[in-house]
């Protein structure tokens, strides 16, 4: 798996940290990109962070990648982690 992140996107802090309570279930290779980057190659703007599988599939929502951390992790989620999760997601990253 890649991760792209780039300094200075709000999504990629809770994105690496996740990847952290995955360390060792799977190997990563963490990329730094520049903000203006098209990582994905059928996406039209720039987005960061960007998730790719093995299979060659992209996540690229911020709560996508944090949940299939957590899944990776076999961490249980519950309700307070999705809860927090979506406020970021609607808060954090709004447009």
């Amino acid at each position: 798996m890649r991760l792209f992140v780039s300094e200075g996107a709000p999504g990629s802090l809770p994105v690496l940290a996740a990847a952290g309570r995955a360390q060792g279930r799977a190997e990563l290779l963490v990329s730094t990109v520049g903000p203006e980057e098209c990582v994905v190659p059928f996406l039209t703007r720039p987005k960061i962070p960007v998730l790719q599988l093995d299979s060659g599939n992209y996540l690229f929502s911020t709560s996508a990648i944090c949940r299939y951390f957590f899944l990776l992790s076999g961490w249980e989620q519950d309700d307070l982690t999705n809860q927090w999760l979506e406020w970021e997601a609607t808060e954090l990253q709004r447009s």
